[in-house]
């Protein structure tokens, strides 16, 4: 099953990668990087487990991007564990670190992927959670409209936070390079759903 997947790399994974360096994050880069590779470990070990099989894994500037087209065929239970399974894996290791090891860095990694990739914002695991969440107690109709309402509140609220953070303290480029990379992914999400 995992032999026929495709590994793609977009150019702007590696851009983000360079700007990430020339800003002084290179110590931590690698624990970055081993996070997202076990948040993706646990998407790919669920729909595994529901032999789901995978056609491509995109790493691009947004994170992974795995298309498993029959993780569609689902049941809302099943899919709410695929997708929860990323950010679950995170945040356990992170109190696994964090207890056993001294490996605060790694663990910090792992608990802010695991945090930041609940948030319900369109891309983000949260925002598919919110989805199968209210689609499996209402309609799918409902849901998609919850979701944009909450996606699009929480993207002001993260910009603004980020905004505020760096004009108050001069702090935290990331924080609202990060806001803003959600909003411009969302609004490439938005053209490519009106030329489809």
């Amino acid at each position: 099953m995992w032999r026929s997947t495709e590994l793609r790399i977009s150019p702007g994974f590696f851009v983000l990668l360079g700007l990430s360096v020339l800003a002084g994050a290179g110590p931590v880069l690698p624990h970055v990087l081993l996070a997202a590779l076990c948040h993706e470990l646990g998407h790919l070990g669920m729909l595994r487990l529901f032999h789901v099989p995978v056609q491509r894994l995109t790493l691009s500037p947004m994170g992974a991007v795995i298309e498993a087209p029959g993780q569609a065929r689902l049941s809302y239970g099943r899919e709410l564990l695929a997708v929860a399974a990323g950010p679950a894996v995170n945040l356990l290791l992170a109190f696994a670190l964090a207890r056993v090891s001294e490996d605060y860095l790694l663990a910090g990694a792992n608990f802010l992927l695991g945090v930041y990739n609940l948030l319900p914002v369109p891309g983000l695991d949260g925002s598919r959670l919110l989805y199968l969440g209210a689609a499996w107690c209402t309609d799918p109709f409902a849901a998609q409209r919850l979701t944009s309402l909450v996606g699009m509140v929480t993207l002001a609220i993260l910009v603004g936070l980020s905004a505020v953070l760096l004009w108050s303290t001069g702090g935290g480029a990331f924080c609202l390079l990060g806001a803003l990379g959600l909003v411009f992914h969302q609004i490439r999400v938005a053209k490519r759903g009106r030329k489809g």
